[in-house]
């Protein structure tokens, strides 16, 4: 587990960095693309965590079952989707589906940024 603590730590860096930039952008321009960055970028946050948590309990060696989550990234984007549906005036679809994004890039290149 503490591999895990580890990688998402560096994760949450640039998470919590990004984030409080899109903040700071909102306040003043109160787009709404970046309002839904914003969303899309917590959601991706939390797929990030939930992809890292189901492959570090994957690579336990007593563990012969492996997931990597995909039921409940598959709840996460559906859930940011649906506070787009709500708040459709104030919350641009299209930023919620890049922050979304970020998750899956960061996946695929999870082996060059870690490491270990």
């Amino acid at each position: 587990m503490e591999r895990f603590n580890i990688i998402f730590n560096s994760y949450i860096k640039y998470y919590c960095g990004g984030i409080f930039v899109l903040l700071i952008v909102f306040i003043f321009t109160c787009s709404p693309f970046i309002l839904g960055l914003i969303v899309g970028t917590i959601g991706s946050l939390i797929n990030t965590f939930t992809f890292e948590y189901y492959l570090s309990k994957a690579k336990a060696h007593d563990n012969i079952h492996i997931s990597t989550g995909n039921i409940w990234r598959y709840l996460v984007a559906i859930l940011a989707c649906c506070i787009w549906f709500l708040y459709k005036g104030e919350i641009n679809i299209f930023g919620v589906a890049i922050g979304l994004m970020i998750s899956y890039v960061l996946i695929i290149f999870r082996p060059f940024l870690s490491k270990n």
